[in-house]
């Protein structure tokens, strides 16, 4: 009640904070002064739906955006497995993008088919606010894409001015430099797609307003590459491939104005004097430089000798007292790797480096087992650490049963751990794995991984976490049966449990744990009674055509479709035939 007693003015700022579906959720048909707030006063609405139900998806379109299209500024849709088809209901319920006038970020994620792309980005043209596009995680077939003509559509929007994109094909990773001149663009970021460096020069010709620039460059076979002069770039962030030094000299002559840099050579090292050489002579307003590289040298028996010598050139005045830009150096296995302590650096192998160094006097390296935040390794806490290490932040765990005492130890928190894998799970290690669960206070996932000679442990039908959100049962490696269907429905995890993934021997335990699995929005699910899988696999593997033609013939989608609500979705992945997607 004290709640309502804020004035108009202050509940406008705080419905700021919320995402749209969130907001409209929460606060619509509470009276009629909300309702007059948000469908009259409130102009700032954002939507991202890559965690709604079908359910609230089709109720924010269908009851809500007509009466507030043209006050959306932010939408994000994703056609992910969680949220199959999501984009192409979009567009079925509110026919064109041109009713959000007021739209100025769009982003789309996991669009799968280039038509659907293309139309929406013909549709982008009409809209005269928006700034911000993002295309991330598409893939699409080799036969499908004209990728000119995408990234051409692109740098015509009239008054884009950041655009991220990472676009996969089949055979295509190359980027297409646009044709297009931009007047508007600034920042660009290009993921997955490489550039070679003489489409540097277009891209540059074609953006002359560029100012930040995120991209990977591959210098080999262009000896004849010469420079153009962007001097609008004062930010890039590049990784770089093949590297030929007079080349990397030749780019930042044609960026003189650079003030902060981002290197990722991932196949080589160049010393000390060297950067401070070019840094010097070619990019003098430089203030900001974050460096990393490295280099694999399988058969060196000096590697430590090797890297202590390019360490020392990292140890002079330039580095130490002009600009403070400190290097760490690690060796693991028979890597080589540096890195600036101001560039952000995720490691992620099998084992911590065998050798650490750094220029920082007095360097604890604490900062280094900070940005230890995912551990693939299963095994990883089996290898001796030193007692002074501590891991705060993990925030991916894998880890196999039962759990050492020098995880406890090395681990003193586990608050930001998100996503939990655990391998090697029997009855016996329960107080184990529900002791880990008790001190993970913010876990989303859990990935249970079992022995397949071995039978269901009933110990999963009890554990507790009451943050888990999303359930991986599939690498089990055991179908459920309806008898452990039942149980897992009425499970701690099961009844919370909002995001599940399994395999099942019956597929009316599909309907069971649907109909009382009371949170759950998604499944993705596998049927061992299944008969039309393998001539679906062999269907789609010499046919290019869309999912939905194989889905009309589908024995398993129709039965579904005949006993659960009209209103879900369901379909088969697009990566796993044998695995059905139903939204919920």
């Amino acid at each position: 009640m004290k709640f309502e007693l804020l004035p108009n003015e202050i509940l406008l700022d705080l419905f700021d904070y919320f995402n749209g579906v969130d907001l409209l959720r929460g606060f619509y048909d509470l009276n009629t002064r909300f309702n007059f707030l948000l469908y009259n006063q409130f102009r700032n609405y954002r939507f991202k739906f890559d965690s709604v139900s079908k359910h609230n998806f089709d109720m924010i379109c269908q009851q809500h955006l007509s009466f507030i299209a043209n006050r959306v500024i932010t939408i994000s849709l994703t056609d992910d497995d969680n949220t199959p088809e999501q984009i192409n209901l979009f567009l079925s319920y509110i026919k064109s993008f041109n009713k959000f006038i007021q739209l100025r970020s769009l982003s789309l994620y996991y669009v799968r088919s280039y038509e659907t792309l293309m139309k929406i980005l013909d549709q982008c043209h009409h809209l005269c606010y928006l700034t911000h596009l993002n295309i991330s995680d598409c893939y699409f077939r080799a036969n499908q894409v004209n990728f000119q003509l995408f990234v051409n559509s692109i740098w015509s929007l009239p008054k884009l001015i950041h655009c991220n994109f990472a676009v996969e094909t089949e055979e295509q990773k190359l980027f297409f430099t646009p044709t297009k001149i931009s007047l508007s663009l600034q920042n660009i970021s290009i993921g997955i797609n490489e550039l070679k460096l003489n489409q540097i020069n277009q891209l540059f010709k074609s953006t002359p307003h560029l100012k930040y620039l995120y991209v990977s460059l591959d210098f080999s076979s262009y000896g004849d590459y010469k420079p153009f002069i962007l001097s609008t770039l004062i930010h890039l962030k590049v990784s770089m491939f093949n590297i030929v030094e007079s080349l990397l000299i030749k780019l930042f002559q044609s960026t003189p104005n650079l003030c902060r840099l981002s290197v990722d050579l991932l196949f080589n090292l160049i010393d000390g004097y060297r950067w401070e050489q070019i840094i010097r002579n070619h990019l003098s307003k430089l203030r900001v430089f974050r460096l990393k590289m490295q280099q694999t040298r399988i058969f060196d028996q000096n590697m430590e000798e090797h890297a202590n010598k390019l360490f020392k050139s990292f140890q002079n005045s330039f580095w130490i007292d002009e600009h403070q830009w400190f290097i760490r150096c690690l060796i693991q296995n028979n890597t080589i790797v540096f890195y600036t302590l101001s560039k952000l650096f995720h490691y992620c192998e099998d084992e911590l480096p065998r050798s650490l160094i750094s220029t920082l006097p007095h360097d604890d390296y604490q900062n280094f087992y900070n940005n230890i935040t995912n551990i693939y390794n299963k095994t990883f806490f089996d290898q001796s650490i030193l007692s002074h290490i501590r891991l705060t932040n993990i925030s991916y765990l894998c880890i196999k049963l039962p759990i050492n005492d020098q995880f406890w130890f090395v681990v003193p928190t586990l608050n930001r751990l998100k996503s939990l894998a655990v391998s090697s799970h029997v009855d016996t290690y329960y107080s184990q794995l529900q002791h880990l669960l008790d001190r993970a206070p913010n876990l989303y996932y859990l990935c249970i991984h079992h022995d397949a000679s071995l039978p269901i442990q009933m110990s999963l039908f009890k554990y507790t976490n009451t943050s888990v959100r999303q359930l991986n049962l599939t690498d089990y490696n055991r179908y459920f049966n309806e008898e452990e269907c039942i149980k897992l429905s009425h499970s701690p995890l099961g009844m919370q449990c909002e995001v599940l993934s399994i395999m099942v021997t019956n597929r009316e335990s599909i309907i069971y744990m649907i109909k009382n699995m009371m949170n759950l929005r998604s499944v993705q699910i596998q049927c061992e009674d299944e008969k039309n899988c393998e001539n679906l696999v062999e269907i789609e593997k010499n046919d290019g055509s869309c999912d939905e033609k194989l889905e009309n013939k589908d024995e398993l989608i129709e039965w579904l479709k005949d006993r659960l609500s009209i209103t879900y979705l369901i379909k088969r992945s697009a990566d796993w035939t044998n695995c059905i997607l139903i939204w919920i």
